[in-house]
Formats: structure tokens, C-alpha cells, sequence
């Protein structure tokens, strides 16, 4: 991992514990949403605007890996992002960059963070709430 992305992972384990399943409005900046289970924070989803860069992190030794989903609107349905999931499972303290999103302006997207069991889950644990964004 270079410097920057240490940094970045830095400052998720830096977030208080009191922050709980965040949902941002939409808005052109960064971003995270949180995952909590029975208390305490076990996951985190940014989203870095300068670049349109993904950090995801795992932050509790809990047995489950972790899964980003990205979506974005097309009329009134919401589809998978193309590359909008990817999977987490390092371990706890760790985190998994996806860089060069480049998300368009035109569009509106959502994120959220979940618990899994294993790369090919399709069924997750637990969930944050969705995150707004739009460019």
C-alpha cells in the first residue's frame, strides 16, 4: 500500500464509534458510510472524490470478510455500477482501494458496505444504510 492510501486507512480507524450507519446526502465531496454490528464499527465504505477513488476497509476481526455495492440510477430503478462490487477479505485493519472510478456528473449513485461470508457470498450479513452520491 503506498503512503497515501496508510494515510487514508489511518484515518477510518481514527473515526469514533459513535459514528453509526452514516447516509450522506448527495453532494460532490468525500464520503463514507459505516457498518456496525451489536455496538461496535466493523466496516467502512469512502468514497474519495479527488480521483473518484473507493476505500474499503474491514475493521473488526469478526469471521466475515467485506463487500462494497455501487449502484447508480437509470429513470426510477437503481442497476449495479459496472465494477460497483468488490470484496474485502484481508482481515480486520485492512482496506481495499478500487481507484478511477470516474463517476459521470449526469448520474446519481449509492453505496453501502456489508458483512459477508466469503468472496461469492451473494447473501450478506448485515448492510449500512445506502450512501448518496452524486458528482
Amino acid at each position: 500500500m503506498t503512503k497515501k492510501w496508510l494515510a487514508r486507512l489511518a484515518a477510518v480507524l481514527a473515526v469514533p464509534t459513535m459514528v453509526i450507519g452514516i447516509s450522506s446526502p448527495a453532494s460532490a465531496t468525500d464520503q463514507y458510510v459505516t457498518l456496525t454490528t451489536n455496538g461496535k464499527l466493523v466496516a467502512s465504505l469512502h468514497f474519495y472524490d479527488d480521483g473518484d477513488d473507493w476505500g474499503l476497509f474491514d475493521l473488526e476481526a469478526d469471521g466475515h470478510g467485506v463487500r462494497a455495492y455501487i449502484q447508480v440510477a437509470a429513470t426510477d430503478k437503481w442497476y449495479d455500477w459496472d465494477g460497483g462490487t468488490w470484496y474485502n477479505g484481508k482481515g480486520a485493519g485492512t482496506g481495499v482501494m478500487k481507484t478511477d472510478g470516474n463517476l459521470l456528473t449526469i448520474n446519481r449513485y449509492r453505496a453501502q458496505v456489508c458483512t459477508v461470508d466469503g468472496s461469492g457470498d451473494k447473501t450478506p450479513v448485515a448492510c449500512s444504510a445506502w450512501m448518496y452520491v452524486q458528482e
